[in-house]
């Protein structure tokens, strides 16, 4: 992530912008991560700013920064320690999915640790609500993003 000096808002290009784009897609704002900020990426920031409770100006500086390193963040050594869980898997890695797909995303499922596919299912279209791949495997990504619920 970049430096909380770092100031970005419309027309800013480069790494710095695809980054954003990536932790806003988190949430699901479904941008092309192209490093260009243009307006669907000020209407991502706009949207994060209202729901996060910052002024909502559509700069992304080091208040917006900061906020979205805090709601996106797993430490590294955390999310290395998390299992990838896929149809197939199961125990108590699984029922902790199971139960917060079903707590934060309303999915109704079954809290019994096997990762069948109804439990794939739900991975599927949580992660494209979230702007992730929709592969229906728990990884780091969709870890993260379970870890950090945002609705």
């Amino acid at each position: 992530m970049q430096s909380t000096t770092t100031i970005l808002r419309r027309g800013s290009q480069g790494q710095a912008v695809k980054d954003i784009q990536a932790l806003l897609n988190i949430f699901g704002a479904k941008l092309k991560e192209d490093g260009v900020f243009g307006a669907a990426t000020e209407a991502a920031v706009k949207a994060f700013q209202k729901n996060s409770g910052l002024t909502v100006d559509s700069i992304v500086g080091p208040q917006t920064i900061k906020a979205l390193s805090q709601a996106t963040s797993v430490p590294i050594d955390v999310l290395n320690s998390l299992p990838l869980l896929r149809r197939g898997s199961k125990g108590g890695d699984v029922k902790y999915v199971q139960a917060e797909l079903n707590n934060h995303f309303g999915a109704n499922l079954a809290v019994d640790g096997a990762f069948g596919p109804a439990t794939e299912a739900a991975v599927k279209k949580y992660q494209s609500k979230m702007g992730l791949v929709p592969d229906g495997i728990v990884g780091r990504l969709t870890w993260n993003a379970l870890l950090h619920p945002f609705f």
